[in-house]
């Protein structure tokens, strides 16, 4: 075999196996495709429920375990993983390492390539000018993270940094608002600092209960009319009552007119159209009998002079 040939070969076998080796370490088994964290501030508790739900890109090797690093405070309540039908899972028990760096990792088993995890943090400071200063340290890496924030019933002025965006609004009334982020590495922290402005001290869960759902948005927060709602009603209220007004006076009009000409149409045609006093007949012509006026001297009808009988 000719050497060019050989050294050929030999290259292309390399870069198969290069090819080969890079592949294999760029699987990572726990690499997320997808990674969405809910906050619920003051939804059933006053505190935050953190709400984890993980996407594997391996839909292989199952069941298998998982991991996820929550803060050392945090409260884990739920630890499980998502059926194909979109239901939860039983609970899973899980363990709890330490980290030693204010985080800890939580290892439970699941059956398919989603795993949900849900835990409380007491993470809310101020009052009714609230702040939440949260972080989520990655366990490892994600394709997308999705970081969703539910707005309290009845809150106002919520504002994040990083800079979130209303997302959809529930038929219930809440809010939601979304930062999405891409390509983050294991151990990288997805931090936020969210305010918002609450007086109501009732939870969100007892509102949604008080307050049926068939309603428009029943927890809204009652929000004070603008100036130019307040000059609107103003406006309207002011025309209103000059139509009113006039309103009034033209009824008070047409009321008031047919009383002072009622005289003069129940007066008889005969008393309006009586005959002067000189025009009464005083005599009749001796030739023909036609009834003479007072200033008839001659007959209108015959000419025959007049005489005095």
């Amino acid at each position: 075999m000719p050497k060019r040939k050989i050294i050929f070969s030999v290259m292309m076998a390399l870069t198969f196996l290069l090819s080969i080796t890079t592949g294999a370490f760029a699987q990572d088994p726990a690499r997320l495709t997808a990674l969405n964290i809910s906050l619920w501030p003051e939804f059933d508790r006053p505190t935050v429920l953190v709400i984890v739900h993980g996407v594997l890109a391996d839909k292989g090797n199952l069941p298998r375990e998982a991991s996820v690093l929550v803060p050392v405070t945090a409260d884990v309540i739920v630890t499980t993983y998502v059926n194909p039908d979109g239901r939860q899972a039983p609970e899973q028990v899980f363990r709890t390492a330490d980290l030693g760096d204010g985080f800890k990792r939580i290892t439970f088993t699941i059956a398919t390539a989603e795993y949900w995890v849900e835990y409380y943090d007491d993470l809310l400071k101020g009052a009714p000018d609230k702040t939440l200063n949260f972080a989520y340290k990655l366990p490892a890496p994600a394709d997308k993270v999705a970081l969703e924030i539910q707005q309290p019933a009845r809150a106002t002025n919520l504002t994040a940094t990083p800079a979130v965006q209303l997302t959809r609004v529930s038929p219930d009334g809440l809010s939601y608002y979304e930062a999405q982020f891409a390509n983050l590495g294991a151990g990288q922290t997805v931090a936020a600092q969210i305010k918002y402005t609450r007086s109501e001290t009732r939870l969100t869960k007892d509102l949604l209960a008080a307050n049926p759902a068939s309603s428009s948005n029943p927890i809204a927060a009652p929000q004070e009319p603008s100036a130019w709602q307040n000059a609107f009603f103003i406006a309207a209220a002011v025309i209103l009552g000059l139509v009113a007004v006039f309103g009034f006076l033209t009824l008070r009009r047409k009321q008031s007119a047919p009383a002072a000409r009622a005289p003069a149409r129940n007066t008889p045609k005969k008393a309006r159209r009586a005959p002067a006093s000189n025009d009464a007949t005083t005599a009749f012509c001796t030739q023909c009998g036609r009834a003479l006026r007072a200033e008839d001297n001659f007959c209108p009808r015959c000419g025959a002079k007049r005489r005095n009988v």
